[in-house]
């Protein structure tokens, strides 16, 4: 094990694309750890090395379109990936997950240079933790959430799969202004691996009424102690309006997550399937899927995994293409009548989008 470790300082110290973070405040790498057994002069060196680095890492991050089965470039590259993609490389290849579920599959010894240990293959990578491929070995970065971001050095092939790419669609829906990061800074703060909040859903949920600008301009009022103060215009339109209510008196639960359930009520509603004061969410999913809102494959995924920020995209995407009830128009083309996009944004949007719909 000792070994091990040591070839991959060695590799660290050798190859010059090779970076780690190494400053008090940067949680990415034990250095203490990892240098123990070795001089002060080569901890010295090594710490040079990573401390310059980090500047380099925090200006080089960048979201480029991935390739499928060609040599990737082998300097700092941050992307959002979805299940199935595979990055596979062999000695030098450095990863990082950031966010979202990446299973390591190996040939050899991969070394967890943050915590100094060798990974086991089979294993789920723990975000914000850095992985280096070391000397005679190889191994495949596997995604198994729907969306993962990973920051990533030294080459490899990148495989893509098939499955619904969440990334793409939200990029499309922050072209029609409806979808927006969260200001975490990872992935262009889409964070399509976590669940979504009731908050979350309230917002996109107005913006696919059409009714954000209203919402902000309103200054009206709501019963709610547990608002955050961003979140006040939108609880208070959707409350003076009868689109929601509170979980409790006094509490609209922003910060509670939403179910799909929930979630897809607000999209019945958008589309004019549903109305406010709908007691029982719990058949939303059934009455999507009878009204042509869910395709089968959509339904039963929905019933059967976690609820995340990757489905609240999913499922706003397509409900563009979905006629509001009571009309020949799809909501996408009500939203481009009322001024929230344009024709052109809409095309553009769709261009974005390669992956198939699941049936």
């Amino acid at each position: 094990m000792k070994k091990t470790i040591a070839l991959a300082l060695g590799l660290l110290l050798s190859l010059t694309a090779l970076t780690a973070a190494g400053n008090g405040g940067d949680p990415l790498i034990s250095l203490s750890y990892l240098t123990g057994e070795f001089t002060k002069a080569l901890d010295a060196a090594v710490s040079a090395k990573l401390d310059a680095s980090d500047e380099a890492i925090r200006a080089g991050w960048s979201q480029t379109p991935p390739s499928d089965g060609s040599p990737e470039a082998a300097g700092l590259v941050e992307r959002t990936l979805k299940e199935g993609d595979v990055l596979s490389g062999a000695t030098g290849l450095t990863v990082t997950p950031l966010g979202g579920d990446v299973r390591l599959d190996a040939a050899g010894a991969v070394v967890d240079v943050t915590e100094g240990v060798e990974a086991a293959s089979g294993q789920l990578l723990r975000e914000n933790h850095r992985y280096i491929v070391a000397e005679d070995a190889a191994a495949s970065f596997v995604v198994e959430s729907p969306a993962a971001v990973v920051s990533y050095e030294g080459g490899g092939t990148l495989a893509l799969s098939l499955a619904p790419d969440y990334y793409a669609m939200s990029c499309a829906l922050r072209e029609l202004n409806l979808f927006r990061g969260s200001g975490s800074g990872i992935g262009e703060g889409f964070d399509l691996y976590k669940a979504p909040s009731r908050g979350e859903g309230l917002v996109m949920f107005l913006r696919i009424l059409g009714e954000e600008e209203q919402a902000l301009a309103s200054g009206g009022r709501h019963p709610f102690t547990d608002v955050p103060g961003w979140l006040d215009p939108y609880v208070s339109w959707a409350y003076q309006r009868g689109y929601a209510n509170g979980i409790a008196p006094g509490r609209f639960g922003c910060a509670q997550p939403i179910s799909a359930i929930e979630y897809e009520e607000f999209l019945l509603r958008a589309l004019g399937y549903s109305t406010a004061g709908v007691d029982d969410y719990a058949t939303s999913l059934e009455r999507a899927l009878a009204c042509g809102a869910l395709t089968a494959g959509e339904y039963e995924a929905l019933r059967s995994s976690s609820f995340l920020r990757a489905n609240v995209a999913y499922i706003s995407y397509y409900a563009l293409d979905m006629p509001v009830n009571g009309g020949e128009s799809t909501l996408a083309q009500r939203l481009t009548a009322a001024g929230v996009m344009t024709e052109e944004q809409l095309a553009q949007a769709r261009s974005q989008v390669n992956s198939s719909r699941i049936s």
